[in-house]
């Protein structure tokens, strides 16, 4: 009698804990279907705008139809083609690189964009032939997002200067902190150009202003840890312990808590750059959040960002004067066009002159050419060369140059590089 009862009991207890538990796991299913719709809805860990209401994209019918004036071509296959880039993939040593040839982008040896009729062997052979090449580090701009092989700005600098071999170590994303790297990286290597050709200003204004940590500490969050490095990144070896954290971390519930405590702090204490010897990649979530939010943090700092920069800029020249020095090479440092900027850009729409990005890009912007023209920061200025030259259609994107704006921004180069040479010997 009695151990029938307790069956019962056990067995009544049993199916309260399975309703129990087969509720909690049915709120805990519906919580976190209405947390993914929230946050797809406030579009959570993406640009505050998602850029739609501020850029044309190139992928759009309005795109598209922009791409047809500047390509003088109706191949929308081609045209879709050209916009599809290689993308960026992890490196041993350094930050990040370029990723792997697809048509129109052939990639080779160093991660050296070709041109029309070169093979790693030419190129092998042009790398140990100081007398005669150039090496051209920069961003997406100078690898020639949106554009062939022979339509960079570093093809138009071997049209137009054929007593020189430019060779195109742009690479999309980069900004100055990691071309230099690559620069030391090629150093080590027993390669010695004849000339250093550094193109910024783009990226450098977003390199800063996404990060919380000191300078010469900063990240390029894109090669970091975007989509490919965050897990391994937060929760290190993979104990039990960890698993758990990652496994409580792809819950999108556990993204709506954290944003309802960023909320309740705000965003106005992110100020004061720290130093990554101290505190280290302690808090991938931090970073992320500069990544996405920087236009709000530094909307009402944009005068401290661009001191940050020129700062920067400074102390990189200086140092890689000195290597100049050391080793044997002209460097030269280009501040390139801005193409947010420009008055007469396709791919900006009509809120984007109201928008945060503008406002802080000009402020940055106004302060590096001040600098320039004052002689105390030492970059040649060609940041107006496509306007100056009344240039239309010059861009793919909101800030990729089209074949054109390479053209003469090439020729920018060219004229004030050779200008600079005598003064440097």
């Amino acid at each position: 009698m009695q151990s029938s009862v307790l069956k019962e009991k056990l067995a009544k207890y049993a199916r309260d804990a399975w309703i129990i538990i087969s509720i909690s796991l049915l709120l805990f299913l519906l919580l976190n279907v209405g947390a993914h719709y929230y946050l797809d809805q406030y579009k959570y860990y993406r640009f505050p705008d998602d850029g739609a209401s501020l850029f044309v994209s190139s992928h759009s019918r309005q795109g598209m139809a922009i791409l047809k004036g500047v390509f003088n071509s109706d191949d929308e296959a081609l045209l879709e083609a050209y916009t599809r880039t290689p993308g960026i993939r992890p490196h041993t040593v350094l930050h990040f690189t370029e990723g792997a040839s697809i048509p129109y982008y052939t990639l080779g040896i160093e991660g050296i964009r070709y041109i029309s009729g070169w093979s790693d062997e030419t190129v092998r052979d042009l790398l140990f032939q100081k007398e005669q090449h150039v090496f051209v580090f920069g961003g997406s701009t100078t690898f020639g997002h949106g554009v062939p092989d022979d339509d960079t700005v570093v093809a138009y600098l071997n049209r137009s200067d054929r007593d020189n071999v430019y060779l195109n170590f742009g690479i999309q994303a980069y900004d100055s902190i990691r071309e230099i790297d690559k620069l030391l990286y090629l150093l080590r290597k027993g390669l010695r150009p004849k000339q250093v050709i550094f193109i910024d200003g783009l990226n450098e204004v977003t390199t800063f202003a996404r990060s919380p940590y000191e300078l010469h500490d900063t990240p390029r969050a894109q090669g970091l840890v975007v989509d490919r490095g965050e897990v391994p990144l937060i929760y290190g070896y993979p104990t039990i312990q960890n698993m758990l954290h990652a496994l409580a971390y792809s819950f999108p519930l556990t993204h709506v808590i954290k944003k309802w405590i960023e909320g309740q702090r705000g965003l106005d204490h992110y100020h004061e750059r720290k130093s990554a010897n101290i505190h280290g990649m302690e808090d991938w979530q931090e970073l992320m959040l500069y990544h996405t939010k920087w236009p709000n943090i530094h909307i009402n700092r944009a005068d401290d960002l661009a001191e940050d920069v020129v700062q920067y800029y400074k102390e990189a020249i200086a140092f890689v004067s000195i290597l100049g020095k050391a080793f044997g090479f002209a460097p030269h440092f280009i501040y390139q066009p801005i193409g947010l900027l420009e008055s007469n850009q396709a791919f900006l729409t009509e809120k984007f002159p109201e928008s945060e990005y503008l406002a802080i890009y000009t402020a940055v912007d106004a302060r590096i050419r001040d600098e320039i023209k004052s002689g105390s920061l030492l970059m040649l200025d060609c940041s107006r060369s496509i306007s100056d030259y009344g240039v239309e259609n010059a861009y793919v994107d909101a800030t990729h140059y089209s074949p054109e704006g390479n053209s003469v921004l090439a020729k920018c180069i060219i004229d004030k590089t050779k200008k600079e040479i005598p003064s440097q010997r």
